[in-house]
């Protein structure tokens, strides 16, 4: 009996580890790096994307729809990951979120705002670059301002701050 629930157990957290790897190991070389491992554990701690049923192996048909990670998303300041991860959610396909799915591939610079604007376009995104660090996004918001503390080659992560219509 004990060996039965051990082993038991242990094939439920291999099975568990399975779909953590699966679901987070995003570039799928066998192993989590620092970056997916904190995607991981923000999620677990924070009851977001890695405590959903998806991931956790939960009740059948309880799925998230799962879109992927950016080697930037630690980068995004101001954003609701839960959206970001679940175009389901309620907001989750504003402006503001099919942005962020397309900023976490890309280091917040002004630099990388015309392969941003490129990506967005091809997604029927109305965007065009309005000045330095900010995007009009075609919606009647008027300009953006996406890039906190932007400087020539840099800046500290990518956000959203209209600046009025």
């Amino acid at each position: 009996m004990y060996t039965k629930s051990v082993t038991s157990s242990s094939n439920n957290i291999s099975d568990l580890i399975a779909k953590v790897m699966d679901r987070f190991d995003t570039d799928k070389d066998g192993f989590l790096s620092s970056g997916e491992f904190s995607d991981f554990l923000t999620g677990l701690l924070g009851g977001g994307p890695a405590a959903t049923s998806s991931a956790m192996g939960g009740q059948a048909g309880m799925t998230t729809p799962t879109i992927g990670r950016g080697a930037f998303r630690s980068t995004l300041a101001g954003f609701d990951s839960a959206k970001i991860d679940d175009s389901t959610i309620q907001g989750a396909n504003t402006s503001k979120y099919r942005a962020a799915r397309i900023f976490q591939d890309f280091k917040p610079m002004p630099e990388s705002l015309s392969a941003v604007i490129e990506r967005l376009q091809a997604e029927g995104v109305n965007a065009r670059q309005v000045s330095f660090d900010k995007i009009d996004f075609g919606d009647g918001y008027g300009p953006i301002d996406v890039i906190q503390g932007a400087y020539p080659g840099g800046g500290v992560a990518w956000q959203w701050l209209p600046q009025g219509a």
